[in-house]
């Protein structure tokens, strides 16, 4: 009588499916990783660029009319801005609409590079005309 030989282990064909299985899995799941980072910077620089714009916006409005901040002409600065930690160049052109009125033309982006930009434009009025 012959003995049946089993084996209880897999074979090489086997294995060598079950790694190509877990390796199309790892690669599918870093680029999945990839493109989670890559959003999260998007959206870190989008905020930092609104809350730049929102605290140059700020800054300008409160200052008074005839302040030598709102003097007509060209202004730029970098700055940090935090939590991201991204740097933002702002440049902003403000001119006389008139006796009573500021035009500021102000842009913010990623310092250093031409990615996405906002431009806004403020009305800066010595008064709003109404009377007493």
């Amino acid at each position: 009588m012959r003995r049946r030989r089993t084996t209880s282990g897999m074979s090489l064909v086997e294995t060598l499916v079950a790694a190509a299985l877990a390796l199309m899995l790892m690669v599918g799941a870093a680029e999945l990783l990839t493109l989670a980072v890559r959003a999260k910077r998007r959206g870190d620089l989008a905020a930092a660029i609104s809350a730049a714009v929102a605290d140059r916006l700020e800054t300008l409005r409160s200052r008074p009319f005839d302040d030598p901040a709102l003097a007509a002409g060209d202004h730029a600065e970098t700055s940090r801005v935090e939590p991201a930690g991204c740097l933002i160049a702002e440049t902003w052109h403000i001119s006389n609409e008139g006796e009573r009125l500021k035009r500021v033309r102000l842009e913010a982006r990623e310092a250093g590079r031409s990615g996405p930009r906002t431009i806004v434009v403020l009305f800066v009025s010595r008064d709003l005309g109404f009377r007493p």
